[in-house]
């Protein structure tokens, strides 16, 4: 759950950055409500499509964090609404951050369209390269493909709430073990995760990095259809049953030749930018007062 909410937090994301991404979802059905205040399936899509597919495949096995996240969308919306209501936006700063706001996004903007790279560029050969000098980088991790039904039971839950959904994880997991075909039916109807049980519980592909460690312990030993648990989290507990292995593998350049081009394409982008901004620089003399600056230095400490 750290990782994600750092991710959001590195992009920024928030009431502003999750309602501007929701615009290229049609969806505007309720997904969640507090009060006054709602959450529509655009802006929830916008949210996790913010996210690294990493973080999303976390996020299918996770329901607890899902809709932790949504409940913070649901808070910092409360929260906005209760300061427009007071016309925060109005104060001084809050006008002057608007206002450099406003400034860096004409700027980078227009800086976009001044630097846009030729239309052949990267070649086939530039990407090649990239390839071949970061084979490393493009390893993808061991994945296990697993299912599961998960009973939830928070840290904060009471002792008898916690031992009952071990009592019914435990019972579910003898079941699906004794009778390894029946575990779709067992998760569609018992599975607490409602994205996975809709799957049979099936939860796909997930990179080892991203498995729960405890999941990932429980399955150490696992065959492909072999079934364990219950397995103990932080929300819950978890019957997990093991689909299939994907060990580590070099990925084809086919599959991300479409990233290196626009990872080639962005550092060309910001090459030409900064050689444009240095030209207008070089068209006049620069003259900078260091004494008043050192003066204002001191003055802001």
């Amino acid at each position: 759950m750290k990782a994600i909410y750092k991710e959001l937090l590195k992009i920024g994301a928030g009431v502003c950055v999750t309602l501007s991404m929701s615009a290229a979802f049609a969806q505007d059905d309720v997904v969640a409500r507090a009060g006054d205040v709602s959450v529509t399936s655009g802006e929830a899509a916008g949210l996790f499509q913010s996210l690294s597919p990493e973080n999303r495949a976390r996020l299918s096995a996770d329901s607890a964090t899902r809709d932790q996240l949504v409940r913070s969308l649901l808070a910092r919306k409360a929260a906005l609404a209760q300061a427009e209501s007071k016309g925060w936006e109005k104060q001084p700063q809050v006008q002057a951050a608007i206002e450099r706001a406003r400034q860096d996004i004409v700027l980078q903007s227009f800086l976009s369209s001044m630097s846009v790279p030729p239309a052949d560029f990267p070649t086939d050969a530039d990407v090649q390269a990239v390839y071949e000098r970061n084979r490393a980088a493009f390893m993808q991790p061991r994945a296990l493909h697993l299912a599961q039904i998960y009973i939830a039971a928070p840290q904060d839950a009471s002792e008898k709430v916690v031992e009952a959904a071990r009592k019914r994880a435990a019972d579910l997991t003898k079941q699906a073990q004794a009778k390894p075909a029946s575990f779709e039916a067992l998760a569609k109807k018992n599975s607490e995760d409602r994205a996975s049980a809709e799957r049979g519980g099936d939860v796909g592909f997930v990179p080892e990095p991203m498995v729960q460690p405890q999941v990932l312990a429980a399955a150490a030993s696992l065959k492909a259809g072999d079934v364990v648990g219950p397995v103990r989290t932080a929300t819950g507990f978890h019957v997990i049953r093991l689909l299939e292995v994907r060990d580590a593998a070099l990925s084809p350049l086919a599959q991300v030749a479409p990233q290196i081009r626009t990872s080639l394409r962005e550092q060309r982008s910001r090459q030409i930018a900064q050689a444009y901004l240095d030209q207008l620089l070089a068209s006049g003399t620069v003259s900078i007062d260091e004494k008043a600056l050192s003066s204002m230095l001191t003055k802001t400490q």
